[in-house]
């Protein structure tokens, strides 16, 4: 179970696009990201925030952990939101924006939707860019051998996103960049376009070696899922924040603490997903809107609020999670890597238990403060 703020649960019916305005877009909180790509690619426009679950609302991502290997733009909602409007614990209409109340909207998009419910967002777009993804599988010895090779395609790389799999020894590296000035010309003509395979949807084509480069729009990493039913197996995944630095001696722990978990239990999760997001954007925007400080100007508290630098995440990811050992590992995994300084997500983290992370009182208020998040108060 992911732990959303209530704004998902109220304004579900809160769908309407209202419309561009001149380099943003005003949405109503209910509007789904994939539906959000659908409606700005007809108008030749995109947000740079493109993550592969494509029915998150946008007012839940406006409040909540969001993280994408983005090229080019911010990879988590948050930094694209130039406007909010929520109701508050009196229900009153409240509008903070960027332009006139920068530090109480990003303190708000910290608030996992604890101090009201969003009901209109206003994020920034731009002109579509076309984003040409290279898929490398890779042999690996050791954890230290795959730190090594995701060093190195970071190194050479717009934007990366990659698959750990301890258990076969294999790494899967998806490397994204900007598209030549030639192939983005083909991926404006309807008649040329091809049509990307992000690499969760590719990998039987990228074993058997017949996955070249391909080059495609940000909407094309958005997919749709079908409902969960009562007993059916899904994919669930667990959010941890590391600074890029630690990426050497963290993934070699981490590929470590897969085996020993395997040999203890018997068990162990598929593997890891890997994600490189830069930190500093909330910074570069309020420069853009000639706000007053804006260089001092960052996200208060939670996921990506460090100084201007890279992150990467490294969630385990499972297609098992009704199993109890999945719950095990997790409450294992959280508390080593927060014993590692990482940044956990409220929203996102599975087996995070009160005082490895926070939520500020300050962010909340009573009426909305659901019981998972309240043992976070502090």
């Amino acid at each position: 179970m992911s732990f959303y703020s209530l704004t998902s649960t109220f304004c579900a019916g809160l769908n309407q696009i209202k419309g561009v305005e001149g380099s943003c877009v005003r949405v109503q909180a209910g509007v789904k990201l994939a539906d959000l790509h659908n409606y700005l690619a007809e108008q030749d426009l995109e947000v740079s925030f493109s993550p592969e679950i494509g029915d998150d609302t946008v007012g839940s991502l406006v409040v909540c952990t969001s993280k994408d290997s983005s090229v080019d733009g911010p990879g988590y909602l948050s930094a694209l939101v130039t406007e909010v409007t929520y109701v508050d614990k009196d229900g009153c209409l409240v509008v903070l924006s960027l332009a006139k109340d920068p530090s109480a909207l990003l303190a708000f998009t910290c608030s996992y939707g604890m101090m009201g419910i969003v009901v209109e967002a206003v994020p920034e777009v731009r002109r579509r860019i076309a984003v040409t993804t290279t898929a490398y599988a890779f042999m690996t010895r050791s954890g230290e051998d795959a730190a090594a090779h995701l060093a190195q395609a970071h190194a050479f790389s717009d934007a990366l996103f990659a698959i750990l799999v301890p258990g076969s020894d294999h790494l899967y590296i998806e490397a994204r960049s900007k598209a030549s000035s030639s192939a983005a010309q083909l991926a404006r003509s309807a008649a040329c376009f091809l049509q990307g395979a992000p690499l969760g949807r590719a990998m039987a084509m990228l074993l058997s070696g017949a996955n070249p480069p391909t080059t495609h729009y940000r909407s094309a990493f958005v997919n749709r899922y079908p409902a969960v039913q009562p007993g059916s197996r899904r994919l669930d995944f667990s959010f941890v924040e590391f600074d890029l630095p630690q990426l050497q001696s963290v993934v070699a722990e981490c590929w470590e603490r897969h085996f020993e978990f395997k040999d203890r239990t018997g068990w162990a999760p598929s593997g890891d997903g890997v994600y490189f997001v830069p930190r500093g954007w909330t910074q570069q925007r309020a420069l853009q809107h000639n706000v007053s400080g804006a260089k001092a100007l960052a996200k208060p508290c939670g996921n990506f609020s460090g100084p201007p630098g890279v992150s990467f995440m490294l969630d385990p990811i499972t297609g098992d999670c009704d199993d109890p050992r999945w719950l095990q590992f997790n409450l294992e995994y959280s508390a080593w890597a927060v014993s590692r300084g990482a940044t956990p997500s409220l929203s996102q983290s599975k087996g995070l238990l009160p005082g490895q992370a926070g939520l500020p009182r300050h962010l909340t208020r009573s009426r909305f403060l659901t019981p998972h998040y309240a043992q976070f108060v502090e």
